[in-house]
């Protein structure tokens, strides 16, 4: 039995949860900040656990059994969430199965054109800070993916372009249900072990 944590409860990372709650009977953790509202059909079959992401103490019992990781945290402060997130698992030794981050095209310079990013005033720090939350994820030593899509609509899903690290990305959208697919397949089927994955 695998257990799924989701972390965020953003419409991408209900997506994934309801993904896996269709795909698998295994048990799935939403994990979230209490602004954020779960749908009421996704809570009769996820477990849904509240608290401030930024605290060691919020992903204690979240962390247990070795889950499978989803982090669908977006906008600013992923790295705090991600510090306390690590030392929750190093405090109490816990082991992690698989990690998927999701994260922005951008990060690595790797964008042809000009990439917008919504509701970000400062995109420097803002890029600081999703570099640095990446490298906390490579420094855990567990196997893990990066998802760097470019900027997300809320079209209907389609069929990825998936472009590997060191590539050119172009500037464009891609649909948060076509991240959500590639995601679910990932924690589902452990593709792309410690590779860091553009999404058009």
């Amino acid at each position: 039995m695998t257990t799924y944590l989701i972390i965020g409860a953003n419409t991408l990372g209900q997506s994934v949860a309801q993904r896996l709650a269709a795909q698998t009977t295994d048990p799935i953790r939403l994990l979230h900040a209490p602004n954020e509202k779960v749908a009421a059909e996704l809570t009769e079959r996820v477990t849904d656990q509240v608290g401030d992401l930024t605290k060691e103490a919020t992903y204690q019992a979240a962390l247990q059994d070795q889950p499978v990781i989803f982090s669908a945290l977006q906008g600013v402060d992923v790295d705090l969430a991600f510090e306390a997130l690590f030392d929750a698992q190093y405090h109490q030794q816990l082991m992690l199965t698989r990690f998927v981050m999701l994260s922005t095209a951008g990060v690595d310079h790797e964008v042809n054109g000009e990439l917008t990013y919504p509701d970000i005033t400062n995109v420097k720090e803002y890029l600081n800070q999703q570099r640095y939350a990446a490298k906390l994820v490579d420094e855990s030593e567990f196997p893990y993916t990066i998802l760097r899509p470019v900027t997300l609509t809320a079209d209907a899903e389609t069929e990825p372009q998936i472009i590997p690290e060191g590539a050119t990305v172009p500037a464009g959208y891609v649909s948060r249900e076509t991240v959500a697919a590639v995601a679910t397949q990932i924690l589902l089927n452990g593709e792309h072990d410690y590779q860091s994955l553009a999404i058009c």
